[in-house]
């Protein structure tokens, strides 16, 4: 599965904006880091444990970890590494972290109605590069401003590579002038 790295930036209000990243934070690792289940709590029901067939159908799919967590965080599981999150938080007004195979932006438009106020950003994008990555500004639940390009598109591609701080080479591609898109060095266009 691929990864997501999400960037999480508030706008509007110094205590405000802290109250939110400590209303967000992995207890045990503190401001820096993001715990879904702070905004959205898995209840104590969900079976946690990796599950089988037999499992699956015992409880259900919703009521087993993965399922649950689809449906109701969008992404199968917590976020990934949140000690390196935390680690790489410098204090400022952005908190950058990695999912698996999906965005959370439903829950981010969740926690701005927590935090009606402030201004929240969230930008995403996946390893594969050019699919799965936008930008949304919140505000009370509601999305002012929206940029989801089309995937393998050369604004999308260049949303990728900028939200993930790479270089096209960096995933082996090129700038073609005549196709007005990437490709890969070996030829083949993305999208």
């Amino acid at each position: 599965m691929p990864i997501v790295r999400n960037i999480l930036r508030v706008q509007g209000g110094g205590a405000k904006s802290a109250a939110l990243f400590d209303f967000v934070a992995n207890r045990k690792l503190g401001r820096g880091s993001i715990d879904l289940n702070r905004i959205t709590p898995m209840p104590p029901w969900v079976f946690r444990q990796p599950t089988n067939q037999a499992l699956l159908k015992k409880y259900g799919e919703e009521n087993c970890s993965r399922g649950w967590c689809l449906a109701n965080w969008g992404t199968s599981q917590n976020v990934l590494r949140p000690e390196r999150s935390a680690r790489k938080y410098d204090g400022g007004d952005v908190i950058v972290f990695d999912t698996e195979d999906s965005d959370v932006r439903e829950l981010i438009r969740k926690l701005s109605l927590v935090f009606k106020d402030l201004y929240i950003d969230y930008l995403w994008a996946s390893e594969d590069i050019g699919v799965n990555m936008g930008s949304v500004q919140y505000r009370d639940g509601e999305a002012l401003i929206e940029f989801i390009p089309t995937p393998g598109t050369r604004a999308a591609i260049e949303r990728s590579l900028d939200i993930l701080g790479a270089r096209a080479a960096d995933y082996g591609l090129i700038y073609d002038p005549s196709a007005g898109n990437y490709v890969y060095r070996g030829g083949n266009a993305n999208g």
